[in-house]
């Protein structure tokens, strides 16, 4: 029998995970605000951050695969929201936000 357990992130608090990743380990993002934030459902999930600098410059900055995972993993731990070392995890989308799913087998 397995336990599948799924964390639903709002964009808020998946910038807010992905800045704080970018912080720990050193990846920060360019000068500038958040002007557009969108989710991308292909072969994976890829969070889109757009950030504008105050000259008016663009920049698309994508975030998928292991990276948005460990971003998501570490955001629930500050929260003390509990992620179990010994389980397999994904990132799905669910009712169009991202979810970190996780799989406890009941070995």
């Amino acid at each position: 029998m397995r336990e599948i357990r799924c964390i639903v992130f709002d964009d808020g608090e998946l910038i807010k995970a992905l800045l704080a990743h970018g912080r720990r380990t050193g990846k920060n993002l360019p000068a500038g605000q958040i002007t557009s934030f969108e989710i991308e459902r292909a072969k994976e999930v890829v969070a889109r951050m757009t950030i504008t600098s105050d000259e008016g410059a663009k920049m698309v900055v994508p975030t998928s695969g292991a990276e948005l995972a460990a971003a998501m993993i570490a955001y629930c731990i500050d929260r003390k929201v509990p992620v179990p070392a010994h389980s397999a995890k994904s990132i799905t989308v669910i009712d169009d936000h991202v979810a970190l799913k996780i799989t406890m087998s009941g070995d």
